[in-house]
């Protein structure tokens, strides 16, 4: 091909733009494009998760630590004051707030029943 036909195949390709195959060749790099941004907010999405995930593991060791640290000054006798008292507050006061509020309330409910 001579100069003045590359010269004409330049100047018609500007004006109708690009080749089917590089039309093509476009379409497919934007597709692939999209799949990598995709797989990038995922990735992103995963590794918040396991900031936060960390974070509270960070909160809870600083508590234990704090906990500990207490009890290392405390004497004995409140050292198992202490632990009753957080036995107390985690496992027995959960159970008895789920009982009735006021027993006197049941018993004018029965009363109120029989008559």
């Amino acid at each position: 091909m001579d100069e003045a036909a590359r010269g004409e195949l330049e100047r018609l390709r500007q004006l109708v733009g690009p080749s089917e195959t590089s039309y093509a060749a476009l379409l497919t790099d934007r597709e692939q494009a999209a799949h990598v941004a995709r797989e990038a907010l995922a990735e992103t999405g995963e590794l918040r998760g396991r900031v936060v995930e960390l974070g509270v593991q960070l909160a809870r060791a600083r508590q234990d630590q704090d906990l500990l640290l207490r009890r290392a000054e405390m004497r004995p006798l409140q050292r198992a004051r202490d632990t009753a008292g957080r036995w107390w507050a985690a496992s027995v006061a959960p159970q008895l707030r789920r009982l009735p509020r006021a027993p006197a309330a049941l018993v004018r409910r029965v009363r109120a029943r029989r008559e």
